[in-house]
């Protein structure tokens, strides 16, 4: 199996993403970021890139809606999930969009890298 292209955008002030925390593959653009849910600790997003989700074959009941696993391209770890069926749409909550566990991504801000879940700065070692 060959290694996988991954979309990066531009670490520049004008542009502001999400990165998986672990090996800080570029994950989803922040005007993808569409709610945060605080019971969850995690943010719904539109659109992600270098997530790969699971088969059908995998999916799962939460709650009312069918979801299947969204890992990291890149290191492979469990980001959250994405909405496969949803038994009463929302205006937040529709098939195709991802939960994301903020506490699993990074932001790029514009300015500096900040932990998603509690918008400190990351610290370089």
């Amino acid at each position: 199996m060959g290694r996988r292209s991954l979309i990066e955008y531009d670490q520049t002030p004008d542009v502001h993403f999400f990165l998986c925390r672990q090996c800080r593959a570029h994950i989803a653009l922040t005007q993808e970021f569409f709610f945060t849910d605080i019971m969850m600790n995690a943010g719904i997003f539109k659109n992600v890139v270098n997530v790969q989700v699971d088969g059908q074959a995998h999916n799962r009941t939460e709650g009312p809606n069918q979801v299947a696993n969204a890992h990291c391209n890149r290191c492979n770890r469990l980001l959250g999930w994405k909405f496969v069926e949803v038994r009463n749409n929302t205006i937040i909550v529709k098939p195709g969009r991802f939960l994301l566990h903020l506490n699993k991504l990074l932001l790029w801000d514009g300015n500096q890298m900040l932990y998603s879940d509690t918008h400190q700065p990351v610290e370089i070692a």
